[in-house]
């Protein structure tokens, strides 16, 4: 009997952890991209500048991708927190970035959490001038 309640308990928990985190997925082709006139480089820096701004823990930084996500907390909607957002990156030419945002929400927290799209760009707008 003791067993089968611990399964049980153990099941429970892999569920709940489960449904506590999301993984941004890429945008398809039709959704466009916004261009920054700079090289890839200092758009993917402002990615990551961009995602800490919004308050993302950064958990994978590479010339072409950036992730983060934001942490879980509880206030008056529980789950809130617990975002993950992705931003892509493709160079374009040697001064232009196309740059294409994602933000997953898990199924536990969804109530209480947001897009966070515009955000980023913004904030990247801020960092290096206006995209076009």
């Amino acid at each position: 009997m003791k067993s089968t309640a611990a399964k049980f308990a153990i099941a429970g928990c892999m569920l709940i952890l489960a449904g506590c985190s999301a993984t941004p997925t890429r945008p398809g082709d039709g959704v466009p991209s916004v261009v920054f006139n700079k090289p890839e480089a200092t758009v993917q820096k402002a990615a990551v500048d961009a995602l800490q701004a919004n308050g993302f823990v950064i958990s994978k930084s590479d010339a072409e991708y950036v992730e983060g996500a934001r942490p879980h907390k509880m206030g008056l909607v529980v789950g809130s927190g617990g975002e993950s957002a992705g931003v892509w990156l493709a160079s374009l030419s040697s001064d232009k970035t196309a740059v294409k945002v994602s933000t997953a929400k898990s199924f536990a927290g969804m109530a209480g959490q947001k897009n966070w799209d515009k955000e980023i760009i913004a904030e990247m707008d801020k960092s290096i001038g206006a995209h076009q």
